[in-house]
């Protein structure tokens, strides 16, 4: 029976609401901190990957061209097929 006594609040014990413009603006400023503490590299979208086929296509036409050495090449098909 205590809370009849108890006088009523006057005041809202939370903060109001924030308009949708000043909230937005607020989770940006959340997710930008949150970016700049990330340690590891965002994931790449399954859209954005590179066909390894091609991609040692394009190293057996730089050897075949004399830029890639064959030792070379092997330390790129390593890298590449490891990614």
């Amino acid at each position: 029976m205590l809370f009849l006594y108890r006088p009523r609040q006057t005041w809202m014990p939370f903060a109001r609401p924030m308009s949708r413009t000043e909230q937005a603006a607020y989770n940006r400023q959340l997710q930008d901190t949150f970016e700049s503490t990330r340690r590891v590299a965002p994931a790449v979208p399954a859209g954005a990957r590179r066909d390894p086929i091609a991609d040692l296509k394009a190293l057996a036409a730089l050897r075949d061209d004399g830029v890639l050495t064959d030792a070379e090449l092997e330390v790129a098909k390593a890298r590449l097929l490891s990614a």
